[in-house]
Protein backbone atom coordinates (compact mmCIF):
# COMPACT_ATOMS: atom_id res chain seq x y z
CA UNK A 1 0.00 0.00 0.00
CA UNK A 2 1.45 3.35 -1.10
CA UNK A 3 2.11 5.96 1.55
CA UNK A 4 -0.41 8.78 1.67
CA UNK A 5 0.75 12.39 1.77
CA UNK A 6 -0.63 14.42 4.66
CA UNK A 7 0.25 17.86 3.27
CA UNK A 8 1.75 19.55 0.21
CA UNK A 9 3.99 22.61 0.11
CA UNK A 10 6.59 24.45 -1.92
CA UNK A 11 10.18 24.99 -0.84
CA UNK A 12 11.19 28.55 -1.69
CA UNK A 13 14.70 28.48 -3.16
CA UNK A 14 15.24 32.11 -4.02
CA UNK A 15 12.95 32.83 -6.98
CA UNK A 16 12.50 29.12 -7.64
CA UNK A 17 10.02 26.82 -5.87
CA UNK A 18 10.33 23.05 -5.38
CA UNK A 19 7.12 21.14 -4.73
CA UNK A 20 7.19 18.60 -1.89
CA UNK A 21 4.76 16.24 -0.19
CA UNK A 22 4.82 15.56 3.55
CA UNK A 23 4.57 11.96 4.75
CA UNK A 24 4.47 10.80 8.38
CA UNK A 25 7.82 9.26 9.35
CA UNK A 26 6.61 7.90 12.71
CA UNK A 27 3.33 6.57 14.06
CA UNK A 28 1.87 5.96 17.49
CA UNK A 29 1.53 2.21 18.12
CA UNK A 30 0.30 2.56 21.69
CA UNK A 31 -2.38 0.12 22.84
CA UNK A 32 -5.68 1.91 23.41
CA UNK A 33 -7.81 1.11 26.43
CA UNK A 34 -11.50 1.67 27.16
CA UNK A 35 -12.82 2.53 30.62
CA UNK A 36 -15.47 0.20 32.05
CA UNK A 37 -17.27 -0.12 35.36
CA UNK A 38 -15.64 -3.20 36.92
CA UNK A 39 -18.91 -4.25 38.56
CA UNK A 40 -20.78 -5.07 35.33
CA UNK A 41 -18.38 -3.97 32.53
CA UNK A 42 -20.63 -1.09 31.54
CA UNK A 43 -18.86 1.66 29.51
CA UNK A 44 -18.21 4.91 31.36
CA UNK A 45 -17.64 8.44 30.09
CA UNK A 46 -16.25 11.67 31.46
CA UNK A 47 -18.15 14.92 31.89
CA UNK A 48 -16.92 18.45 32.52
CA UNK A 49 -18.70 19.89 35.54
CA UNK A 50 -18.62 23.03 37.64
CA UNK A 51 -16.44 22.69 40.73
CA UNK A 52 -18.92 24.55 42.93
CA UNK A 53 -22.15 22.77 41.94
CA UNK A 54 -21.06 19.59 40.20
CA UNK A 55 -23.45 20.33 37.31
CA UNK A 56 -22.53 19.58 33.69
CA UNK A 57 -21.34 22.51 31.55
CA UNK A 58 -22.30 22.43 27.82
CA UNK A 59 -19.35 22.67 25.42
CA UNK A 60 -20.66 25.86 23.83
CA UNK A 61 -20.59 27.59 27.23
CA UNK A 62 -16.94 26.76 27.98
CA UNK A 63 -14.18 29.33 27.46
CA UNK A 64 -10.40 29.21 27.74
CA UNK A 65 -8.95 31.38 30.49
CA UNK A 66 -5.55 32.37 31.89
CA UNK A 67 -4.96 33.10 35.57
CA UNK A 68 -3.37 36.52 36.11
CA UNK A 69 -3.72 36.65 39.89
CA UNK A 70 -5.49 35.13 42.90
CA UNK A 71 -9.13 34.49 41.89
CA UNK A 72 -8.56 36.56 38.74
CA UNK A 73 -8.51 35.22 35.19
CA UNK A 74 -8.63 36.63 31.68
CA UNK A 75 -11.26 34.92 29.53
CA UNK A 76 -10.41 34.51 25.84
CA UNK A 77 -13.23 34.33 23.32
CA UNK A 78 -13.06 31.87 20.38
CA UNK A 79 -13.01 34.68 17.81
CA UNK A 80 -10.09 36.36 19.62
CA UNK A 81 -8.05 33.16 19.47
CA UNK A 82 -9.01 32.61 15.84
CA UNK A 83 -7.48 35.97 14.92
CA UNK A 84 -4.10 34.73 16.19
CA UNK A 85 -4.07 31.72 13.85
CA UNK A 86 -1.58 32.26 10.99
CA UNK A 87 -3.08 32.35 7.48
CA UNK A 88 -2.92 29.14 5.45
CA UNK A 89 -0.09 28.97 2.92
CA UNK A 90 1.77 26.38 0.83
CA UNK A 91 5.05 28.25 1.10
CA UNK A 92 7.95 26.72 3.02
CA UNK A 93 10.33 29.58 3.75
CA UNK A 94 14.01 28.66 3.92
CA UNK A 95 15.55 30.96 6.52
CA UNK A 96 19.19 29.86 6.34
CA UNK A 97 21.57 26.93 6.04
CA UNK A 98 23.72 25.79 8.96
CA UNK A 99 26.25 22.96 9.51
CA UNK A 100 24.51 19.68 10.30
CA UNK A 101 26.41 19.49 13.60
CA UNK A 102 25.13 22.91 14.72
CA UNK A 103 21.71 21.64 15.85
CA UNK A 104 21.82 19.37 18.92
CA UNK A 105 19.51 16.41 19.47
CA UNK A 106 17.51 18.28 22.11
CA UNK A 107 16.10 20.60 19.43
CA UNK A 108 14.59 17.89 17.22
CA UNK A 109 10.94 16.93 17.66
CA UNK A 110 8.88 15.13 14.94
CA UNK A 111 10.22 13.91 11.57
CA UNK A 112 8.41 13.93 8.21
CA UNK A 113 9.54 12.44 4.93
CA UNK A 114 9.51 14.97 2.10
CA UNK A 115 8.73 13.40 -1.26
CA UNK A 116 8.99 15.22 -4.62
CA UNK A 117 5.81 16.79 -5.97
CA UNK A 118 6.37 17.61 -9.62
CA UNK A 119 9.86 18.14 -11.03
CA UNK A 120 12.07 15.51 -9.40
CA UNK A 121 15.28 16.97 -10.86
CA UNK A 122 14.98 20.10 -8.72
CA UNK A 123 14.16 18.02 -5.65
CA UNK A 124 17.18 15.72 -5.93
CA UNK A 125 19.51 18.55 -6.96
CA UNK A 126 18.62 20.38 -3.74
CA UNK A 127 19.23 17.22 -1.71
CA UNK A 128 22.59 16.64 -3.36
CA UNK A 129 23.63 20.23 -2.62
CA UNK A 130 22.78 19.78 1.08
CA UNK A 131 24.75 16.52 1.21
CA UNK A 132 27.85 18.01 -0.39
CA UNK A 133 27.81 21.01 1.94
CA UNK A 134 27.04 18.76 4.97
CA UNK A 135 24.40 21.31 5.88
CA UNK A 136 20.77 21.41 6.95
CA UNK A 137 18.18 23.99 5.99
CA UNK A 138 16.24 25.85 8.67
CA UNK A 139 12.69 26.48 7.47
CA UNK A 140 9.30 27.65 8.68
CA UNK A 141 5.83 27.04 7.34
CA UNK A 142 2.15 26.92 8.30
CA UNK A 143 0.42 23.54 8.35
CA UNK A 144 -3.06 22.91 9.70
CA UNK A 145 -3.38 26.35 11.29
CA UNK A 146 -0.06 26.12 13.14
CA UNK A 147 3.33 27.68 12.37
CA UNK A 148 6.28 25.32 12.51
CA UNK A 149 10.05 25.68 12.59
CA UNK A 150 11.97 22.78 11.10
CA UNK A 151 15.27 21.41 9.82
CA UNK A 152 15.65 19.88 6.36
CA UNK A 153 18.25 17.12 6.11
CA UNK A 154 19.07 14.37 3.62
CA UNK A 155 18.93 10.61 4.23
CA UNK A 156 19.74 8.21 1.38
CA UNK A 157 19.18 10.99 -1.14
CA UNK A 158 15.72 11.94 0.14
CA UNK A 159 14.72 14.99 2.14
CA UNK A 160 13.49 14.81 5.73
CA UNK A 161 11.86 17.71 7.56
CA UNK A 162 12.07 17.48 11.35
CA UNK A 163 10.14 20.00 13.41
CA UNK A 164 12.26 21.91 15.91
CA UNK A 165 11.48 22.93 19.45
CA UNK A 166 11.48 26.63 20.24
CA UNK A 167 14.14 28.26 22.40
CA UNK A 168 11.78 28.58 25.38
CA UNK A 169 11.18 24.80 25.35
CA UNK A 170 14.80 23.66 25.57
CA UNK A 171 16.50 23.56 28.97
CA UNK A 172 20.06 24.87 29.11
CA UNK A 173 22.96 22.78 30.38
CA UNK A 174 23.79 25.66 32.73
CA UNK A 175 21.26 24.33 35.25
CA UNK A 176 22.97 20.95 35.50
CA UNK A 177 25.51 20.30 38.24
CA UNK A 178 29.00 20.52 36.71
CA UNK A 179 31.13 17.39 36.61
CA UNK A 180 33.43 17.03 39.62
CA UNK A 181 36.25 15.69 37.48
CA UNK A 182 36.51 16.47 33.78
CA UNK A 183 39.46 14.10 33.36
CA UNK A 184 38.62 10.37 33.77
CA UNK A 185 41.02 7.94 35.38
CA UNK A 186 43.25 6.12 32.86
CA UNK A 187 42.05 2.64 33.85
CA UNK A 188 38.38 3.67 33.72
CA UNK A 189 38.86 5.29 30.31
CA UNK A 190 40.57 2.16 28.96
CA UNK A 191 37.79 -0.11 30.26
CA UNK A 192 35.12 2.20 28.81
CA UNK A 193 36.82 2.16 25.40
CA UNK A 194 37.05 -1.64 25.52
CA UNK A 195 33.35 -1.85 26.39
CA UNK A 196 32.41 0.39 23.46
CA UNK A 197 34.55 -1.67 21.09
CA UNK A 198 33.15 -4.99 22.36
CA UNK A 199 29.52 -4.15 21.50
CA UNK A 200 29.86 -1.74 18.58
CA UNK A 201 27.80 -2.77 15.53
CA UNK A 202 25.51 -1.41 12.82
CA UNK A 203 22.27 0.19 14.01
CA UNK A 204 19.42 -2.32 13.63
CA UNK A 205 16.25 -1.12 15.40
CA UNK A 206 14.46 -4.40 14.63
CA UNK A 207 16.63 -6.02 17.30
CA UNK A 208 15.06 -4.00 20.09
CA UNK A 209 11.32 -4.45 20.33
CA UNK A 210 8.95 -2.70 22.72
CA UNK A 211 9.05 -5.29 25.51
CA UNK A 212 6.26 -3.67 27.53
CA UNK A 213 3.93 -3.62 24.50
CA UNK A 214 4.67 -7.28 23.68
CA UNK A 215 4.10 -8.38 27.28
CA UNK A 216 0.90 -6.35 27.47
CA UNK A 217 -0.47 -7.97 24.30
CA UNK A 218 0.38 -11.43 25.67
CA UNK A 219 -1.38 -10.54 28.94
CA UNK A 220 -4.50 -9.40 27.05
CA UNK A 221 -4.52 -12.55 24.89
CA UNK A 222 -4.07 -14.80 27.93
CA UNK A 223 -6.88 -13.12 29.87
CA UNK A 224 -9.12 -13.32 26.78
CA UNK A 225 -8.60 -17.11 26.85
CA UNK A 226 -9.59 -17.17 30.51
CA UNK A 227 -6.13 -18.02 31.83
CA UNK A 228 -5.08 -17.05 35.35
CA UNK A 229 -2.07 -14.76 35.46
CA UNK A 230 0.68 -15.10 38.05
CA UNK A 231 2.71 -11.95 38.75
CA UNK A 232 6.36 -12.27 37.73
CA UNK A 233 8.89 -12.08 40.60
CA UNK A 234 10.60 -8.73 41.02
CA UNK A 235 14.33 -8.86 40.34
CA UNK A 236 16.49 -7.37 43.06
CA UNK A 237 19.15 -4.88 42.05
CA UNK A 238 22.74 -5.69 42.83
CA UNK A 239 24.70 -3.42 45.12
CA UNK A 240 26.59 -0.82 43.12
CA UNK A 241 30.39 -0.72 43.31
CA UNK A 242 32.90 1.62 41.72
CA UNK A 243 32.71 2.71 38.10
CA UNK A 244 35.70 0.50 37.30
CA UNK A 245 33.94 -2.53 38.84
CA UNK A 246 30.78 -1.78 36.85
CA UNK A 247 32.75 -1.42 33.61
CA UNK A 248 34.58 -4.72 34.23
CA UNK A 249 31.28 -6.51 34.86
CA UNK A 250 29.72 -4.96 31.74
CA UNK A 251 32.75 -5.89 29.66
CA UNK A 252 32.65 -9.49 30.89
CA UNK A 253 28.92 -9.74 30.15
CA UNK A 254 29.45 -8.30 26.67
CA UNK A 255 32.16 -10.86 25.91
CA UNK A 256 29.95 -13.74 27.12
CA UNK A 257 27.08 -12.51 24.94
CA UNK A 258 29.37 -12.20 21.92
CA UNK A 259 30.65 -15.77 22.36
CA UNK A 260 27.12 -17.11 22.75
Amino acid sequence: MAARAIWKGELQLGKHNVGVKFYSAVEDRSIRFHLLHEKDKAPVEQHIVRKDTGKDVPKEEMRKAFAVGPNTAVILQPEELEELVPPESREIELLRFVPASAVGDQWYERPYYLGPDGHTDDYFAFGEALSRKEAIGIARWVMRKKRYLGAISVVDGYLIMTTLRRAEQVVSFSGIEPAKSATPQANELKLAEQLVKSIEADFDPEQWQNEYRERLLKLIEAKARGEKIKPAPVKKKRAEGSLADSLKASLAAAKEKKVA
